[in-house]
């Protein structure tokens, strides 16, 4: 069995890697008239929405014209309004239902919902390590995979040895310490702010990353390159070098699945390119995704591209139909001007990839005023190495009448005072103001027992790391 999932995988990725991004596309479209003839037929929520926006669902017979007339929705559409059961497709039994997965919450409305039947989970083992293979070469190197996302989100493989311990750092390290050496790779895939606090409980204890050859799925948020450099740094683990072990970004939405976007190693030297020419800059996570299971659109963009990211998922058994739907990120296309600093090597790796890909920018609530972006703050508290291991990587940005507080955690493990690390923080922040130009805000630096922000902080919910529009 092991030796013909094999070579499912690769057959499969041989067939992705004949194609081009544009014919993939092509032919994700082609799948929207069954995937929307199904949801109108099938799901008494969708036939309301049909009816409001008055789209004949007859009328609608090629992938273009649903593009032009079924209604883009959000979750205040779909979750806020009706119950789960209108939402289902009506001829879908209860017993058929495997699995449920929601939404972070992080908007403080309503939890959405995201089902599978027990086909899809049947078929999730095999997507999964198809992924892994393609970013880690699992096939050819025995893989234990540590998983600390929160909320319940659990890995089954084919593949991989996996172990599912959520937010536990106690718990993921003895794995490490104990399993990892019977491996040739390790993965973790855990999120920014939680990947922190273990890398502090291991150097609390006094582990030896060397021993192992780790590589790193992070999710849940975006973070900067800053953040990538110091995580490679603690772990032992090289960048920006051929054939090297990946830490990469991986973004999912709950109601509509995981892993819909990834970077692989061409994405992360565009994004890396573009950080060595800009330090300062707050660049956008350049993913890939694959057509064939969404298909995405980007509506209403500005003048510089961005807009508002819409999915539509193409699985024609799935238990509610997600047309359309608006996550309530910005995102735009991939452009040549993107593709500017990459040397030959690295333009012809990225041409090389068969996926479509995008330029994330992630929330427009993350953009605290004219001059700072939340992530301006991701980037600083990671930059200096050995500031970054007196903090926990919280922290709260406020707006006052005349300017911005900056609020940061220390780490539990600090060995030194707010004072002595403000300090150091506060010249980090001046000079990076300075260099674009801007005013630097207030800075408050707290013991981590002293934080006035999350101290419910417990890795299970997403961090809010600025107050701003939900």
């Amino acid at each position: 069995m092991q030796s013909l999932n094999r070579l499912k995988r690769r057959m499969l990725l041989a067939m992705l890697e004949r194609q081009t991004p544009e014919k993939l596309q092509t032919l994700g479209r082609k799948r929207l008239p069954g995937v929307f003839a199904r949801a109108a037929r099938h799901s008494a929520a969708y036939r309301t929405l049909l009816q409001e926006a008055g789209v004949g669902a007859g009328a609608v017979r090629t992938g273009e014209e649903v593009l032009a007339q079924a209604p883009i929705l959000t979750k205040a559409d779909l979750f806020e309004r009706f119950p789960v059961q209108q939402l289902l497709i009506d001829n879908l039994s209860t017993a058929a239902l495997a699995g449920v997965l929601t939404s972070s919450g992080h908007g403080g409305s309503n939890f959405a919902f995201g089902l599978s039947t027990r086909r899809q989970h049947h078929l999730t083992p095999d997507d999964i390590d198809l992924g892994l293979q393609q970013a880690f070469g699992i096939d050819q190197r025995s893989t234990l995979l540590v998983n600390c996302l929160p909320m319940g989100v659990v890995f089954t493989s084919n593949a991989v040895c996996v172990a599912n311990v959520s937010v536990r750092e106690d718990m993921a390290l003895a794995i490490l310490a104990q399993a990892g050496p019977l491996f040739d790779q390790a993965i973790l895939c855990t999120d920014p702010l939680f990947c922190k606090r273990l890398l502090d409980y291991a150097a609390e204890q006094g582990f030896d990353w060397s021993q192992l050859r780790m590589n790193v799925i992070l999710g849940e948020e975006m973070f900067s390159e800053d953040y990538r450099s110091y995580l490679a740094a603690a772990l032992c683990v090289p960048l920006d070098e051929p054939e090297g072990t990946l830490i990469g970004s991986s973004m999912g939405v709950g109601e509509l699945g995981l892993n819909l976007f990834f970077e692989n190693s061409a994405t992360i030297a565009l994004r890396r390119a573009w950080y060595r020419r800009n330090p300062d800059a707050v660049l956008p996570s350049y993913f890939c995704f694959n057509p064939l299971r969404s298909y995405v659109e980007i509506v209403e963009p500005g003048p510089d591209g961005v807009g508002d990211l819409v999915i539509t998922m193409l699985d024609r058994e799935a238990p509610v139909p997600m047309i359309r739907y608006r996550t309530g990120d910005r995102a735009r296309w991939l452009t040549d001007a993107d593709r500017e600093p990459l040397n030959e090597g690295e333009r012809e790796a990225l041409a090389a990839v068969p996926f479509p890909m995008l330029a994330m920018l992630g929330r427009a609530r993350d953009q605290v005023n004219n001059h700072w972006h939340v992530d301006h703050f991701k980037a600083l508290l990671y930059r200096q190495p050995v500031l970054a291991a007196q903090l926990s990587g919280a922290f709260r940005v406020l707006p006052l009448v005349d300017g911005l507080r900056l609020d940061v955690q220390l780490a539990q493990s600090a060995s030194r005072s707010p004072t002595a690390v403000g300090a150091d923080l506060a010249a980090l922040i001046a000079e990076s103001a300075a260099r674009r130009g801007v005013p630097a805000p207030e800075l408050c630096c707290f013991a981590y027992a002293e934080f006035p922000h999350g101290m419910g902080l417990d890795y299970e919910r997403k961090f809010r790391y600025f107050p701003g529009p939900g």
